[in-house]
């Protein structure tokens, strides 16, 4: 009996990650060019108690290689408790042609939190072309012109790969972490599945984002980028999700074990608004990880191919993004990550029976 679930699990695991192995092949697959003439392009940074941080997010949003005059930065400062407001302004001052600081309200809609603040800094968006980012993370300064040149006729939202800055083996796992959640992601937009999206590498023509209503009009969600995303989607705009290293944008990672665990438990709720098809990757997932736990007590050649099966697929599934960024020399990491992600993944149906979430100092119910 527990054999044959055994055998269920890691045949169920290979034909799901067989089919995102498929999709890995078709992710390069964009059309890309410059444009003819240069669009007006918004960068929307929302930032909510980020004083470390803020000053080297907007200084790289400056740097950023595309027509300076085509180029608005909005820097939103969400209530913040700490300094972040103010070196919004600060820099501000420096370029006041470029930089545009906007302080959130409150407002009647049921919008809160960061949807709420990107919202308000949408409103102030003079850019045919919307990027976001988050205040902890840092852009090349070839992002927003790369950014732009995946807005072919038909692209009306773009998702991008973010990477850990990896220093030592914990934040090393968690960028092997983000990369393989990344990769599957792209894999399944590739056919036309879409399981996720990181929203500080996001972007969206600003006639898309107004037909389906924007945040305002998107129900509430933990992963506010994830929802707009699939709203554009739903309604049939083209969202593309590719891999090249001009368009990646590097953050910091977390500080702690109990700041991932958080971090899952809300990327984990948005999880749960995929639908039927995401609930399937969920659910074989799940039954992979039940089966690891199991394979011990099962004996020696199980837990052979259990653990085999599924170092190999995750193996075969990253490389090809690793090979794309140009980081696969983090793959030293990699057998550590496999334990790291084994053991939080454990955890994290444990922290779904909590309906609250916690971020950035507010708590939502979801």
């Amino acid at each position: 009996m527990i054999e044959s679930f055994l055998w269920l699990a890691c045949g169920l695991y290979a034909l799901e990650y067989t089919f995102f192995l498929f999709g890995q092949r078709r992710v390069p697959r964009v059309r890309r060019s410059a444009p003819p003439s240069w669009p007006r392009v918004t960068i929307l940074v929302a930032a909510r108690n980020e004083e470390p941080n803020i000053a080297r997010c907007l200084e790289s949003l400056l740097a950023q290689d595309c027509p300076a005059d085509r180029l608005q930065i909005v820097a939103v400062d969400d209530q913040s408790e700490d300094e972040t407001g103010a070196i919004m302004h600060r820099i501000a001052d420096t370029a006041p042609d470029r930089v545009t600081v906007v302080t959130t309200r409150e407002e009647s809609s049921p919008t809160r939190g960061k949807a709420r603040a990107i919202a308000q800094g949408v409103d102030h968006a003079i850019g045919e072309i919307v990027l976001l980012t988050d205040a902890d993370c840092v852009a090349p300064p070839t992002w927003a012109r790369s950014v732009v040149e995946h807005f072919v006729d038909g692209v009306d939202a773009f998702g991008g790969f973010t990477v850990i800055s990896a220093h030592d083996q914990f934040s090393a796992v968690q960028q092997l972490d983000w990369i393989h959640l990344q990769s599957l992601a792209a894999a399944g937009l590739a056919f036309n599945v879409p399981l996720g999206v990181i929203g500080n590498n996001f972007a969206f023509r600003r006639e898309a984002y107004d037909q389906v209503g924007g945040y305002r009009a998107v129900s509430f969600s933990v992963t506010e980028d994830y929802a707009l995303f699939r709203a554009m989607h739903d309604r049939g705009r083209r969202v593309v999700y590719p891999c090249t290293k001009d368009t990646e944008i590097v953050t910091l990672p977390c500080a702690s074990l109990m700041e991932v665990l958080s971090q899952k438990q809300r990327w984990s709720r948005g999880g749960m608004e995929t639908g039927v098809r995401g609930w399937m990757v969920l659910v074989i997932a799940a039954l992979m990880m039940a089966a690891v736990v199991i394979a011990p007590f099962a004996g020696v050649v199980p837990w052979i191919v259990v653990w085999s099966t599924k170092f190999v697929f995750d193996l075969a599934v990253m490389t090809p993004t690793l090979q794309r960024l140009g980081r696969t020399s983090i793959l030293r990491y990699f057998l550590s990550f496999e334990f790291y992600f084994v053991a939080q993944a454990l955890v994290v149906p444990f922290l779904l029976m909590r309906p609250t979430v916690v971020w950035k100092g507010r708590s939502y119910r979801s």
